[in-house]
């Protein structure tokens, strides 16, 4: 099983203050004059950790002369997306998260360069470019929450939910997939895997459509989406078993494992829509659903994936 020399250092300075900030920004949500709900809570947790390492890990964590100013950037971006949601005006809040706006679109920038460059003729460089074009989506959804707008006459909490999910379900999953299928390459198991991977990648943007056609096609969207992420997350778990990092190991069998109740949640949600009786309410999705995929999948295996890439060697 093929592993790339990616990143070299693990939990930069950068990601550890962003750490420290979102587990502040969590503790104090639960204070009553602190305005933060869960699905707020877990957003920030894609600015402040997930995206910074998301992208190390796309990039090969190479230190380079640009790697403090992008830091810097998305500190910046972070700092003001997260202080628009202290803000009573919705046009200053907009024009503060406009600032993640800008950061996204640098982003799938990048993925357009990356797949002209090498997207078409690789796998693992289109779920990178996929997952980077992803983000802008997120952030457009995020400025319109904040500007207190209802894009195809969606209302709260699911402009804000659309935003969340374009970043984990959108861009963390296709990043994994992508290094899923970078340490699979030249093993038996590839193409069984690769038709799921292809399900991550693309399940999220037609399941955004889905929400436009009606709820027969999110279902089979949804279900899409959860039959590529348990093939995801058995790629995971043989990636965990086969490393000799412990640490590495752990986090990609919790990733794995929260797959499969994250996913039958997502299922009942689907079905549940199908006959229009709901067996599970959006505000339950974003407690449990929400949480395990942002949190025991999503955080769990890109740090999981730091910490095993960064025993390879160079």
């Amino acid at each position: 099983m093929s592993q790339g020399s990616r990143v070299r250092g693990v939990f930069r300075p950068a990601i550890s203050i962003g750490a420290a900030v979102w587990i502040a920004l969590a503790i104090a949500s639960f204070a009553p004059r602190v305005h933060l709900g869960i699905i707020e809570v877990l957003f920030l947790l894609a600015p402040w950790i997930v995206v910074p390492l998301g992208a190390d890990l796309v990039r090969g964590g190479r230190a380079s002369k640009s790697s403090a100013v992008r830091d810097c950037v998305l500190f910046t971006a972070a700092s003001l997306t997260t202080v628009s949601f202290f803000l009573d005006n919705q046009t200053a809040a907009a024009w503060f998260a406009s600032s993640w706006l800008l950061v996204c679109a640098g982003f799938a920038g990048d993925g357009v360069r990356r797949f002209v460059i090498s997207g078409r003729s690789s796998f693992t460089q289109f779920c990178f470019a996929a997952g980077e074009g992803y983000l802008l989506v997120a952030a457009a959804w995020l400025v319109a929450s904040r500007a207190g707008l209802q894009p195809l006459a969606f209302r709260e909490p699911i402009v804000l939910l659309t935003a969340v999910h374009f970043h984990f379900a959108g861009f963390a999953s296709a990043v994994l997939a992508g290094l899923a299928d970078e340490a699979f390459v030249g093993h038996r198991g590839h193409r069984i895997l690769r038709p799921a991977l292809l399900a991550v990648v693309l399940g999220p943007g037609i399941l955004g459509l889905a929400f436009l056609l009606g709820p027969k096609v999110k279902l089979v969207a949804a279900l899409l989406i959860a039959l590529g992420q348990f093939g995801l997350a058995g790629g995971m778990v043989r990636v965990g078993m086969a490393t000799q990092n412990s640490g590495g190991r752990w986090l990609l069998l919790v990733a794995g494992a929260s797959v499969a109740a994250g996913m039958i949640l997502a299922g009942a949600w689907a079905i549940g829509e199908y006959p229009l009786q709901a067996f599970v309410n959006i505000r339950q999705m974003a407690e449990f659903h929400g949480t395990l995929n942002a949190v025991g999948f999503v955080l769990s295996g890109l740090l999981g994936w730091t910490m095993v890439n960064a025993k390879q060697p160079a």
